[in-house]
C-alpha cells in the first residue's frame, strides 16, 4: 500500500483526507469543500516530507551522487546511487527529463531531491536532464518555436488551431536524430557492466517545451521498442497526425499528463487535445490538473510523479 503522505490526495476520501491533515499536526479550519480538504492535504503531504527529511529518516537510502557528462552532444546534470552512476550496478530505469524553453536543466535537476523524499531514494534511478541548445532569441530550446502562436490557442479561429498543431517546426528532424542517439547513450550508461538497458526501462518527461518534445521522441522508438512512459508536464501537441500515425505503433503507452488550470503561457486546453488524441489511439493516459499556472503544480501533482515512475519501475 502506498502511505497517505506519498499517495495522490484526489483518491483518498474525506475521512482519509481528514487523517492525513491531523497527521501532519494541520487543522481543518476553513475547509468547507472536498476541493478544501484536498489543498489542505496536499500541504500536510509537503510538511510530512520536510518534517521526515529534517529528522533523517531517510539515512539508510543509498548515498546518490551528482555529474555532469556530454551525451550526445548535450551537456547532462546526472543524478543517480552512487554504484549506478560508477557503472558497477544496472540502474532499474533511467529518466530523462527535458526543461522547458528559455530554461536550464538546472531548473528540473532539483526534482530529485524532492521526488526521493516521495519513496524513490532507496530505488536504483539514473536520472539525466540534458541542456537544450543555446537559442539567439529565447536563450535555450530543443527546435524552434513561435511562443505566441501557442498562447494564442485558446482563442484562434478553428483553422488557425488546425495549421499550428500540424505544422511540423523546421528543425524538429535534427532533433528526433540528436534524442534518438541520447537515449542510446543513456541505455548503455544506464546499464552498467550488465550491458545496455532495454528500451522499456527508460523513461521520457519534460516541461512545457520538453513535454512536447519527450512524448515525440517516445513516439519516434522503433515500432518493437516501448518507452516505459512519458511525463507530460505542461505541453502541447504538435505534428498531430505524424503523432496519431506513430501511435498505432505504440498502443497503451503510458503517460502522464498535468496541467495548471490558469497557465496563461501554454493554455490548458492545449493538452487536453493532447489527451483526447492519445485516448483515441489507445494510450494509457493519467490526466491531473492543479490550481497554478505555467508551473510543476502542488505536492500532490509532485506525488503523482514519483507514483507514475515509481510504477515504471519493472517488478523483480
Amino acid at each position: 500500500l502506498v502511505p497517505m503522505s506519498t499517495c495522490d490526495v484526489s483518491t483518498l476520501s474525506v475521512k482519509e483526507l481528514k487523517a492525513l491533515i491531523a497527521e501532519a499536526g494541520l487543522s481543518t479550519a476553513g475547509c468547507v469543500e472536498k476541493a478544501d480538504l484536498r489543498a489542505r492535504a496536499a500541504e500536510a503531504q509537503a510538511k510530512l516530507v520536510a518534517d521526515k527529511a529534517a529528522t533523517g529518516e531517510s539515512a539508510s537510502a543509498p548515498a546518490w551522487s551528482q555529474s555532469e557528462r556530454t551525451l550526445s552532444g548535450f551537456s547532462c546534470l546526472i543524478s543517480a546511487p552512487a554504484d549506478v552512476a560508477a557503472g558497477s550496478a544496472p540502474a532499474d530505469l533511467a529518466v530523462i527529463l527535458l526543461h522547458g524553453l528559455g530554461a536550464g536543466n538546472r531548473d528540473l535537476a532539483d526534482l530529485t531531491k524532492t521526488l526521493s523524499s516521495f519513496g524513490l531514494a532507496s530505488r536504483k534511478i539514473l536520472f539525466v536532464f540534458p541542456q537544450a541548445p543555446a537559442h539567439p532569441m529565447f536563450g535555450s530550446a530543443w527546435w524552434s518555436i513561435d511562443p505566441m502562436k501557442f498562447m494564442a490557442l485558446s482563442s484562434a479561429d478553428s483553422d488557425a488551431v488546425a495549421k499550428a498543431i500540424r505544422e511540423e517546426p523546421p528543425d524538429l528532424s535534427a532533433c528526433r536524430a540528436k534524442m534518438a542517439t541520447l537515449v542510446q547513450e543513456v541505455r548503455t550508461l544506464g546499464g552498467g557492466t550488465a550491458g545496455m538497458l532495454p528500451t522499456s526501462r527508460v523513461l521520457l518527461g519534460g516541461f512545457s517545451q520538453g513535454a512536447i518534445t519527450s512524448l515525440d521522441v517516445a513516439l519516434q522508438c522503433a515500432d518493437d521498442e516501448h518507452v516505459a512512459g512519458v511525463l507530460f508536464l505542461s505541453g502541447a501537441p504538435i505534428v498531430v497526425e505524424q503523432w496519431a500515425a506513430r501511435l498505432k505503433l505504440h498502443r497503451g503507452l503510458r503517460v502522464l499528463m498535468t496541467h495548471g488550470q490558469a497557465d496563461m503561457t501554454l493554455p490548458v486546453v492545449a493538452s487536453g487535445w493532447v489527451r483526447d488524441l492519445l485516448g483515441q489511439h489507445g494510450a494509457s493516459v493519467s490526466y491531473k490538473l492543479h490550481t497554478g499556472g505555467h508551473d510543476l503544480g502542488d505536492a500532490a501533482i509532485l506525488s503523482a510523479i514519483a507514483a507514475f515512475i515509481r510504477d515504471s519501475i519493472p517488478v523483480a
